[in-house]
C-alpha cells in the first residue's frame, strides 16, 4: 500500500512538473513588415528597433516572444506570398497587393478572432476584400492620397503668381512648365517612369489623370479594363508632355523626380502627402495643391495597405495571440507613434490623433469625393509592369497612345491572366 501511495505520489508530481513546464512553454509569433524609416538623421529610430519597442511588454503580458522581420520593397509582394505558403513564414503580415493572397485563401478570417467593437474602430473596414466564406481578411489602412507640390520661388522667378489650384485644365499646365522652361532655364515637372516597378510608376503617374478623366479600374464582373476613353486621353496627355518638351528622352530612366524636387530643382511633382516635410527640411518654399483637373475634373489616387494573418497561424495554435498582436500594431496609440517618428500616413482607426500637417489634411478631406482606391485583381502587379513598359516605348516614339492600350490588354489577356 505504502508503494502504491509512492508511486501515486510521484506521477502526481510529475503530471505537476508536466503542466507547468506546458504552462510556461512560450509561443513564437512572427511578424513580417516592411521598411518604411528611411531617415538619416541621428536621432531616427529604426524600423526594428521601433516595433521591437512596441512588442516588449506585450512578450511579457503573453508569455511569448515575438520576433520581427523588416524586410525590403524589392520583390515585397513575392516574399510575402512565399512566406505565407511555407510554415515558418509570418502569423502577422502587412499586405500589399492582396488579391492573389485572397484567391489562394492564404489569409485568415478576422471576424473570427476580433469583436465587434475592435472592427467598429477600423474606418476602412468595408472596403478591404472578403474570403469565399465572406470573411474579412485585412485590416486596411490609408496610405494617404499624391498631391500636387510647385516650388513657390520658381514659379515667382518664371513671373507666376496663380495658384495652381485655379487651373481648370492640362493645358494650363502645360503652359505653366513651358514658361517655366522658357524664364528660367529650370526643369518644370518630371515623373518616376523609371521606377523599379510598374506599380510604384503608375500610382503617381498614370492612375491620377486616369481618375481625373472618369476611369473606372474594374468592369462589372470585376475586371480590369484600362482601354476607353479614360485610358486614352490619360496616355495622350502624357505624351503631350513629351511633344511638347516638357519631358525628353530621360524620362524613361528618371527614377528620382521626387529628391530633385526636394533639392529645389524642379517646379513641380506629384509625390505622396507626406513629402512635405522632407521638402521643408531641405529649404524649399513650396506649396501644394489636391491634383489637376481633367476631362471629368479632380481626381487623386489612394490605395489600401493592410496588416493581415496567415492562415498557417492557426495551423501552428498561434491564431488568438496573432490577433492580439494585430489589433495592438494598428491601434491608434501605436499607429500614432509610429506615424510621428517613422512615417506619416492618414489615421485609418478611429481612436488614432496624430496628423502631421492640418492644412493638407484638411485639403484632401474637402476632396474626399474625388479620392479614388486603386483597385486589386488578378495579375496587378505583371500588368502595371507592362503597362509601364509600353508607355516608355511610347516615350520613344514606338508605339502610339492607343497601341499602348491595345498592346497592354492583348498582353494581359494572352499572358498573364490565368
Amino acid at each position: 500500500m505504502k508503494r502504491f501511495v509512492a508511486m501515486l505520489l510521484a506521477c502526481i508530481m510529475l503530471l505537476s512538473l508536466l503542466s507547468f513546464a506546458s504552462a510556461d512553454e512560450k509561443k513564437t509569433l512572427t511578424v513580417w513588415i516592411p521598411q518604411y524609416q528611411f531617415s538619416k538623421a541621428e536621432d531616427a529610430i529604426s524600423d526594428q528597433d521601433f516595433w521591437d519597442g512596441v512588442f516588449e511588454e506585450f512578450e511579457k503580458e503573453n508569455n511569448c516572444e515575438v520576433n520581427v522581420t523588416i524586410l525590403s520593397w524589392s520583390d515585397y509582394n513575392t516574399t510575402v506570398y512565399t512566406g505565407l505558403l511555407n510554415n515558418d513564414g509570418p502569423d502577422v503580415v502587412y499586405v500589399t497587393d492582396n488579391y492573389d493572397l485572397v484567391q489562394a485563401n492564404l489569409l485568415l478570417g478576422l471576424e473570427d478572432y476580433l469583436t465587434e467593437e475592435e472592427i467598429a474602430n477600423y474606418t476602412l473596414w468595408n472596403v478591404g476584400p472578403v474570403n469565399s466564406e465572406g470573411k474579412h481578411v485585412i485590416v486596411p489602412m490609408d496610405d494617404g492620397v499624391s498631391v500636387g507640390y510647385y516650388n513657390k520661388d520658381i514659379l515667382a522667378e518664371a513671373g507666376l503668381s496663380e495658384d495652381p489650384a485655379t487651373w481648370e485644365s492640362y493645358a494650363d499646365f502645360i503652359a505653366a512648365c513651358k514658361t517655366v522652361q522658357e524664364k528660367t532655364g529650370k526643369q518644370a515637372f518630371l515623373q518616376n517612369w523609371g521606377a523599379t516597378t510598374g506599380t510604384s510608376a503608375l500610382m503617381l503617374c498614370f492612375w491620377p489623370y486616369y481618375f481625373q478623366n472618369g476611369g473606372v479600374m474594374l468592369d462589372e464582373n470585376g475586371q480590369i479594363a484600362i482601354n476607353n476613353e479614360a485610358g486614352l486621353k490619360t496616355l495622350e496627355f502624357l505624351k503631350s508632355l513629351y511633344d511638347e518638351g516638357i519631358f525628353d528622352e530621360t524620362i524613361v530612366s528618371e527614377s528620382e523626380s521626387i529628391d530633385k524636387f526636394g533639392n529645389g530643382e524642379l517646379a513641380f511633382v506629384f509625390a505622396d502627402m507626406n513629402k512635405g516635410s522632407n521638402f521643408t527640411a531641405n529649404g524649399v518654399n513650396w506649396g501644394y495643391f489636391f491634383s489637376l483637373k481633367g476631362s471629368e475634373g479632380y481626381g487623386a489616387r489612394t490605395a489600401t495597405d493592410s496588416f493581415a494573418l496567415g492562415v498557417k497561424a492557426k495551423e501552428r495554435g498561434n491564431a488568438e495571440l496573432a490577433a492580439k498582436a494585430l489589433v495592438l500594431i494598428t491601434s491608434g496609440k501605436v499607429m500614432d507613434e509610429f506615424h510621428e517618428k517613422i512615417f506619416y500616413l492618414p489615421p485609418f482607426t478611429k481612436d488614432a490623433t496624430y496628423v502631421k500637417d492640418e492644412e493638407l489634411f484638411a485639403l484632401t478631406s474637402s476632396h474626399i469625393d474625388s479620392i479614388y482606391v486603386v483597385s486589386e485583381f488578378e495579375g496587378k502587379a505583371s500588368f502595371e509592369k507592362e503597362l509601364q513598359a509600353n508607355i516608355q516605348m511610347m516615350y520613344m516614339g514606338d508605339l502610339t497612345p492607343q497601341e499602348v492600350l491595345d498592346n497592354t490588354m492583348s498582353y494581359y489577356a494572352e499572358q498573364i491572366k490565368q
